[in-house]
């Protein structure tokens, strides 16, 4: 309930004090948590990754992107790319909300959900050519076709 800072002042807890910790702990780059602070927590809560519609809700209130049908799509996209992506141990990116978000927001500037997937979603996916091509192949290619 008390921090000494290297200066030698000590700072005491507000009583009102509320402390949140979160973390990404199945994403690439994350260590596990220590057990020492788990162990002083009072509450803990795994939250899964939103389901389809609320992630299309979600990125939509966002970006301001008002055609639903194509945010669906875009959504599938990703997930299925997060799903192929452990399903084939591909480690060295990432595909999530985030990158749902820049796929969107790319796809307002050039309208053209297939040209703005390569430099968002694919490109965060994987730095392999061949991991990316495969991802083109398996998931962007179901859902939009290459103009």
């Amino acid at each position: 309930q008390v921090i000494t800072l290297p200066t030698g002042e000590r700072i005491e807890r507000h009583p009102d004090t509320v402390l949140i910790v979160t973390t990404n702990s199945d994403y690439a780059g994350c260590r596990d948590m220590n057990q020492s602070i788990i162990s002083r927590m009072d509450l803990l809560y795994d939250i899964e990754a939103p389901e389809l519609t609320t992630m299309v809700k979600r990125v939509m209130n966002i970006t301001g992107y008002t055609d639903d049908q194509t945010a669906t799509k875009m959504a599938i996209v990703v997930r299925d790319i997060a799903e192929r992506c452990r399903q084939t141990m591909i480690t060295d990116g990432s595909c999530g909300m985030r990158e749902l978000k820049s796929w969107i927001q790319s796809t307002m500037v050039t309208n053209d959900p297939y040209e703005s997937a390569l430099s968002t979603i694919i490109s965060s996916a994987s730095a392999d050519p061949d991991n990316r091509a495969e991802l083109i192949s398996s998931c962007l290619q179901a859902q939009f076709s290459e103009r």
